[in-house]
């Protein structure tokens, strides 16, 4: 009678004592190794511990890494949302999302994009009107506010250009927040020249809390602009 390979494996897998009673069989079992050469098991599980430890090791460095990056996204976001709480007016938002947004956060096209609807004074370059109907259903910018959740990643040529006007063309991803809390207010746009800054994929918590902060704030400072 013969014993095939997989009768074995299942006594094997029914007696997973059988190499504590035979720990003589431990020794002389070769297994090969991606080199080619016959190692024993004892050399076999030292290398697969130390491949897992490696593994270990590289999934420990990854997880403080992205700790590290939150935590600075979160001081900057901290400070940000402080920041926007004391703008007494438009023109103290602007200097706001300037030092904040495109040199804290190393931006370099940010747009804040308000329904004409409110009395937006010229000469703020951040912040500029939008025809209101443009944000309503059937209007080119109504999907990001009817998303409601930010929008990140590519854009196509038309969306970029109602965006970010004269500099759509350095524009190679974006993030777009829709200001609305009871009413809609407009858009916040966000655009970088790498294509992989804003990714579709990536956690939106911080611009999520970057949306709120602004829709609460904007009802106290159009009224003064009013």
């Amino acid at each position: 009678m013969t014993i095939t390979a997989d009768q074995i494996a299942e006594y094997l897998q029914d007696h997973l004592d059988f190499f504590e009673q035979h720990p003589e069989l431990v020794r002389e079992l070769k297994l090969p190794s991606e080199s080619g050469d016959a190692i024993s098991l004892v050399e076999f599980q030292l290398r697969r511990l130390r491949d897992h430890v490696r593994q270990l090791e590289k999934e420990n460095d990854h997880m403080i890494e992205t700790a590290r990056i939150n935590s600075v996204l979160f001081e900057k976001t901290r400070s940000l949302v402080l920041s926007l709480l004391d703008a007494r007016d438009l023109a103290d938002l602007a200097i706001v999302l300037d030092e904040k947004l495109v040199n804290g956060f190393d931006i370099p096209v940010v747009r804040l994009l308000l329904s004409d609807q409110f009395n937006i004074v010229d000469g703020l370059s951040l912040i500029q009107p939008v025809k209101a109907e443009s944000l309503t259903e059937g209007g080119k910018l109504a999907q990001t506010v009817s998303d409601k959740a930010p929008s990140i990643g590519r854009l196509t040529r038309e969306r970029r250009s109602a965006l970010f006007g004269k500099d759509a063309d350095t524009i190679e991803s974006s993030a777009t927040l829709a200001l609305v809390r009871g009413h809609t207010y407009g858009l916040l746009a966000l655009g970088h020249p790498d294509p992989a800054h804003f990714q579709s994929n990536q956690d939106t918590l911080f611009l999520d809390h970057i949306g709120e902060a602004l829709a609460l704030i904007l009802p106290r400072l159009l009224d003064k602009a009013n």
